[in-house]
């Protein structure tokens, strides 16, 4: 009887995790507008942080332009300034990040990039997560960001 009872449990804690994981899920999208291509663009600009108080959102922004730091060379505003008169592309990103405050919520976030000159739209990115917990959402939808970025800075 010992032998079927941990069989019994060994089956069930594996459907427990199979149906944990079916209730994950991410997906990210980005949106170009008509106007410059973003791949023409090899330097950002950071402006000031734009968040809602929330100290863990604001560690998602945070590493959210760590990855587009990875992308494109960070340059200050004078840089940028001069880099412009050369004929350089920069562009300014704002990262907004939000997470329903409930289990089975979603977390979003949205990268808006606009021409540091023109201040014209240049391409939208963003993802999303649901998952188990609010960190779990966080975490799905952070690396469906950094998927889309992959791709989007090739």
């Amino acid at each position: 009887m010992g032998k079927y009872c941990n069989l019994s449990i060994i089956a069930l804690i594996g459907f427990a995790a199979i149906m944990l994981t079916s209730c994950a899920s991410s997906s990210s999208v980005t949106r170009s507008t008509s106007g410059p291509d973003i791949s023409e663009y090899k330097y950002v600009i950071f402006g000031s942080l734009n968040d809602d108080g929330d100290g863990e959102l604001t560690d998602i922004i945070l590493m959210v332009d760590n990855v587009i730091a990875e992308k494109l060379q960070v340059v200050s505003k004078e840089k940028a300034l001069s880099l412009y008169t050369q004929g350089e592309k920069i562009i300014t990103p704002t990262v907004s990040v939000k997470s329903e405050k409930w289990e089975g919520g979603y977390t979003y976030i949205t990268i808006t990039f606009k021409d540091f000159e023109t201040n014209q739209l240049v391409a939208v990115v963003k993802s999303s997560g649901i998952g188990m917990s609010i960190a779990h959402d966080q975490k799905l939808a952070l690396e469906a960001i950094k998927k889309e970025l992959d791709k989007t800075f090739k």
